[in-house]
């Protein structure tokens, strides 16, 4: 493929998330202007105020955009944050911007943050004006595929102290998107979570991966050997992130998503493909999520 070509793809490609986009801000768009007209009418009417729900921004890769069910096959609200759209006391909505297959520093790149500003500075979008929350899934994408092949030491060095290179890589875009926020949504909370313990099977889904076992068969290590490996590099994800969950003035919360699923593709709560759940864990998924939202939302959701 020649430049020419490349850049015709990309052009495509971008054009597709353009158009979907479009469609979820149609989508999101119609659910506040539903949720406003009940408002509206019952203050008209003079009847008690009804719980408004929260309204997310929607950030990140496939764990918050994955339109596939548990046969590979094309299917919508299969993901963390459509599950949370399904749960809770009102039921929250999001608008999400995530797209499968993102790193941190594409979700934090030019072109995505250059669509937040617009999202969030379209107030006639949001029930109370703004986002009550941006919630982010990222990390995941900067490091599995064939890069994950870097951060392995061969013939049994298991984890290489190289894969801090890409840990600060994602650190530096959630401080990125920690300042994005200070500018464009001051006291907004973010939330995230740091994966599951995934497994490194070979299994792919709608021509997309294996991302795990090939970069360790090349380096000489069998599957008991990955799954220590994959569980190394989900920790050392996870102590990053716990430690900006640390800082006050990050607004920041982490979920502890760790240990939701079993390492098992045969389980309704295992893995459909070496990096995603079945529909049922990432129900699970966005269930982790609802103490931590209650506890800042007190009786919002």
């Amino acid at each position: 493929m020649d430049n020419a070509e490349r850049a015709k793809l990309k052009t495509q490609l971008r054009q597709q998330v353009e158009d979907e986009f479009a469609r979820r801000t149609q989508e999101h768009r119609a659910k506040v202007h539903t949720i406003s007209a009940r408002r509206r009418y019952r203050k008209a009417n003079k009847l008690k105020a009804a719980k408004q729900p929260l309204d997310f921004l929607a950030i990140g890769d496939s764990w918050f955009d994955y339109p596939l069910n548990d046969y590979g096959i094309p299917w919508p609200n299969q993901d963390i944050v459509a599950k949370l759209q399904t749960m809770g006391n009102p039921r929250p909505i999001a608008l999400s911007r995530a797209v499968h297959g993102n790193p941190m520093t594409t979700t934090m790149g030019l072109a995505d943050q250059t669509q937040y500003v617009s999202d969030i500075a379209d107030s006639s979008q949001w029930i109370n004006g703004s986002p009550d929350a941006i919630l982010v899934s990222g990390g995941g994408d900067d490091v599995v595929g064939d890069q994950f092949v870097i951060y392995l030491d061969y013939f049994g060095g298991g984890l290489s102290n190289r894969i801090q290179g890409a840990i600060d890589s994602v650190e530096a875009s959630y401080q990125a998107l920690f300042d994005f926020r200070n500018l464009y949504a001051p006291d907004t909370p973010i939330f995230g979570h740091c994966y599951d313990y995934a497994i490194p099977n070979g299994i792919g889904v709608f021509f997309q991966g294996p991302w795990l076992q090939p970069p360790l068969n090349f380096t000489h290590y069998d599957y008991p050997d990955g799954l220590t490996i994959v569980q190394n590099a989900i920790d050392r994800l996870y102590a990053m992130l716990n430690g900006l969950a640390s800082v006050k003035k990050n607004n920041y919360y982490l979920v502890d998503t760790r240990g939701t699923l079993t390492r098992d593709s045969s389980q309704p709560l295992g893995w459909a493909n070496e990096i995603h759940p079945y529909s049922a864990g990432f129900l699970a998924l966005a269930n982790k999520f609802l103490p931590m939202l209650r506890s800042v939302f007190s009786g919002r959701i």
